[in-house]
C-alpha cells in the first residue's frame, strides 16, 4: 500500500488516523515484504495479527496462510474491515482489546479452527505477525510469552529504541529484554525510518523477530525468579544490593556473601545482570 492508496481508503471510508490509538499506517511495500519474509510463513500456518488497521499487512498475510485471526478495537474501521472479511473466508476478525484476551479464550479460538479443519489433533502452534500500537508493546509481548501455549514466533513492528533495548546489545537489561531472554531469542530484522508511515511519527521503527520460544525450562522456580527481578528493578536509581534488601527476609550479611560468591559488584545496577546471573542469584537467596 502506497501513500496514494492509503489516502484513497481514508477518504472512501471517511477515516482520520487516531493519534490516541497510535495509528501510523505503513506505506512501504518493501517493508511489508520484509515483514512477511521474516515471518517465514507456510500455507498451513495460523497467524495472529493485532491492529489490522486499513488491512495492508492483513491482505498480504491472507495470501500466505490458511487462517488469520485479527484483533481490532477501533470501530471506525468496521466498514472497511468487515468488507475484507466478506472477501476472505480465512480471516477471523475479533473486536476486542488484545490485552483483555485470556489464554482460555485463545485456546477456544484455536480449538474452533481445528474443528473447522477436521484436524485429528488440537491446534497448538501459531505465529504472531503484527504492526502493533507502540504503547501495547511490553504488555503484549509479556502476555503471550507467559501463555502455556506461546507462539512459535513473533514478528513485530516496534519503536526503534524499544527494539534495540529488547535486543540488549549494550548489555543493559530491562524487564522486557529479560522476559524475551528467558523464553526465546530476539533479533532486529531491519530498521524502518519514520517516513515509511503516514502520518509521519516522531520516532523511527524496527522490525523485531522473537523466535525459539519455549515455556519456562529452568530448575529455579519461575515465580521466585520474577519476584526477585522485579524487586531488583523496582527503583532504577538505586543499586541492586539496596533494592534487594527491601525484602525483610533477605539478610544483609547473607546477601554480601552471595554477591561475593557470584562476583557481583555491590555497586551494580539491576540492569547489569544477565539472565544466568539472575538464576544463580535466585538459587542462592532462596535455597
Amino acid at each position: 500500500m502506497n501513500l496514494e492508496e492509503l489516502k484513497f481508503l481514508l477518504h472512501k471510508y471517511h477515516l482520520t488516523p487516531n493519534k490516541v490509538r497510535g495509528q501510523n499506517f505503513l506505506i512501504s511495500d518493501e517493508v511489508l515484504d520484509d515483514i512477511i519474509k521474516a515471518a517465514d510463513l507456510k500455507s498451513s500456518d495460523l497467524v495472529l495479527e493485532v491492529g489490522p488497521g486499513l488491512g495492508a499487512l492483513t491482505t498480504r498475510l491472507l495470501t500466505k496462510v490458511n487462517k488469520v485471526v485479527a484483533f481490532e478495537v477501533d470501530k471506525n474501521l468496521a466498514n472497511l474491515l468487515n468488507n475484507l472479511v466478506k472477501l476472505n473466508k480465512n480471516l477471523d476478525l475479533h473486536w476486542q482489546d488484545i490485552l483483555s484476551l485470556k489464554e482460555r479464550q485463545w485456546q477456544d479460538i484455536l480449538a474452533r479452527f481445528a474443528e473447522s479443519r477436521r484436524a485429528e489433533h488440537k491446534i497448538d502452534k501459531y505465529k504472531i505477525v503484527a504492526n502493533i500500537p507502540y504503547y501495547l508493546t511490553g504488555k503484549f509481548i509479556n502476555q503471550f510469552l507467559s501463555f502455556e501455549l506461546p507462539p512459535q514466533s513473533m514478528v513485530l513492528m516496534l519503536q526503534r529504541e524499544v527494539a534495540e533495548r529488547v535486543e540488549a546489545k549494550d548489555a543493559k537489561n530491562s524487564l522486557l529484554s529479560l522476559a524475551i531472554a528467558f523464553y526465546g531469542r530476539a533479533q532486529i530484522i531491519r530498521l524502518v525510518p519514520k517516513n515509511n508511515f503516514f502520518p509521519v511519527p516522531k520516532v523511527d521503527s524496527a522490525i523485531l523477530k522473537i523466535d525459539q520460544i519455549k515455556p519456562w525450562r529452568y530448575a529455579e522456580d519461575e515465580k521466585l525468579v520474577w519476584q526477585l527481578i522485579k524487586r531488583g528493578m523496582a527503583h532504577k536509581r538505586k543499586k541492586l544490593f539496596n533494592n534487594l534488601l527491601s525484602d525483610p527476609k533477605i539478610e544483609k550479611d547473607k546477601l554480601t556473601k552471595i554477591f561475593l560468591a557470584l562476583k557481583i559488584d555491590q555497586n551494580a545496577r539491576a540492569e547489569d545482570l544477565t539472565k544466568d546471573l539472575w538464576l544463580k542469584l535466585t538459587a542462592k537467596i532462596y535455597n
